[in-house]
């Protein structure tokens, strides 16, 4: 497939002849975390920067990035590095944290739903802290996406939840 025909899902590459690249962390792609699109505002600025001699400038919504010693080519190229990168990344699970901020819910919350199967896991993280070690869910970025969009299922939840238990 030709390079003047590819599509990419995350980059703004109309600008690409210009020796312009353009990133704004959708949804889509972030699940809606703020520390997810974070992550990967800071994924493109750093492949841009180790591969092209770039200058990025912080826009509202994201990033333009602009090589203007790069060939159009050789920034095409980078760009479907950067486009797999962040595909891996939008498959990456969730920590708690980050569906907390999505779901707009309480630690508590989301550890009772977890641990009643409301809201399924997909693993677990582990790391050390001194000699003990400290395990954390991780959740499905597809689950969670598709949780925020019927928000109403996370106020019957609360609604059940503040029921006396017969």
């Amino acid at each position: 497939m030709s390079k003047d025909r590819i599509r990419f899902l995350h980059l703004e590459t109309a600008g690409v002849a210009a020796r312009l690249v353009g990133f704004a962390p959708s949804d889509h792609l972030t699940a809606g975390s703020s520390r997810k699109a974070s992550q990967a505002i800071r994924l493109v600025k750093s492949t841009f920067r180790d591969e092209l001699k770039c200058i990025v400038k912080q826009e509202r919504s994201g990033i333009v990035i602009e090589c203007p010693e790069a060939s159009e080519c050789a920034i095409l190229d980078l760009c479907i590095v950067v486009e797999r990168k962040l595909e891996r990344l939008k498959s990456e699970p969730l920590t708690a944290r980050m569906v907390e901020e999505i779901l707009a819910v309480s630690g508590a919350e989301l550890r009772r739903w977890s641990k009643d199967g409301r809201i399924p896991t997909s693993g677990r993280a582990y790391f050390s802290q001194g000699r003990k070690q400290v395990g954390l869910f991780l959740y499905s970025p597809d689950v969670i996406r598709g949780l925020s969009s019927h928000a109403d299922q996370i106020a019957r939840w609360r609604s059940q939840d503040r029921q006396p238990a017969h």
